[in-house]
């Protein structure tokens, strides 16, 4: 199937699409790499009447380092992340997750801004985003304004964008060197959206116990769910020694489920995540360090 007959927008900065967007009101949907809203608009999920095409803006494409952080683009697509083409404030974790993003052609075209404004609760960037306690940009005809990462997503492909508003960038804080970030996607294939996508940051103390520890689960909830039991948990212990079944309590309380009172299908799905957790752990990667090494391996 083709899209339904729409009317197509490029225009040229951001001042010039606000505009349009607030002109046209509902009618009218944003294109920030195209995606996911693409293959909507062929198989007519969704029929606007007009269509903002906002990758013409070359404000929005790339990135720059500011104080702290980095601000990246909102249409900086995966593969300029995934290729070092821009800076990566998670100290590696940002270019891991591009990575795991679908298959080349989509990360070629698919970008960090389109990908937060869909709010897909099974993609990589709204849960890395969350953890690393990025700020999102927005603009819109009542100016600019600035929120967490962590509340832009309002539900399963709900944001809190309002019908004139698109992101302008997300500014990362870049991770200190010697902290931890581990990142572990479960799914059904390669370039497959996540069953299970969890993303944990930590420090470890002077016995190699884990500390000052930051965990967040994709794919489990409608959007990005942090784990503070878990994070309880696993704090004073070492990574290399935890497996499914001392992470699960944790888990499954955080989730808001009793493991025992679980059907059998939600059961093996609290097990999925307990594992995904796990793996994130085993495979974590110390900032500023060689990954592979005995100090750049998880503790």
């Amino acid at each position: 199937m083709k899209p339904a007959e729409l009317t197509y927008h490029r225009p040229g900065g951001v001042s010039a699409a606000v505009a349009l967007l607030a002109g046209l009101g509902d009618g009218a949907r944003v294109l920030g790499g195209g995606q996911s809203l693409v293959p909507d608009l062929n198989a007519r999920r969704i029929t606007p009447e007009h269509l903002v095409d906002i990758t013409g803006i070359n404000t929005l494409r790339g990135a720059r380092r500011v104080a702290g952080g980095v601000r990246y683009g909102a249409t900086t697509t995966h593969q300029m992340v995934e290729d070092g083409l821009v800076p990566d404030a998670g100290g590696g974790l940002l270019t891991r997750a591009a990575a795991g993003i679908g298959h080349r052609a989509v990360r070629t075209r698919g970008t960090l801004g389109g990908s937060l404004a869909h709010a897909d609760p099974a993609a990589e960037w709204p849960t890395v985003f969350a953890a690393l306690d990025a700020t999102v940009e927005v603009c819109g005809a009542r100016g600019v304004r600035s929120l967490p990462a962590r509340e832009l997503p309002r539900g399963a492909f709900r944001s809190a964008l309002a019908a004139d508003e698109i992101v302008v960038a997300v500014e990362v804080h870049g991770l200190m060197p010697g902290r931890w970030w581990g990142l572990y996607k479960t799914a059904g294939a390669g370039g497959s959206f996540a069953a299970s996508l969890a993303v944990v940051l930590f420090d470890t103390d002077a016995r190699g116990g884990l500390c000052e520890v930051a965990l967040w689960l994709g794919a489990a909830r409608e959007t990005p769910v942090r784990l503070p039991a878990t994070e309880l948990l696993l704090t004073g212990r070492p990574a290399a020694g935890l497996d499914v079944a001392a992470v699960l309590p944790g888990v499954a309380q955080d989730l808001g489920t009793v493991d025992g009172a679980l059907d059998h299908t939600a059961r093996h799905t609290l097990r999925i995540h307990a594992a995904t957790v796990c793996r994130a752990l085993h495979r974590a990667e110390r900032v500023g360090r060689s990954a592979g090494t005995e100090e750049g391996r998880a503790p």
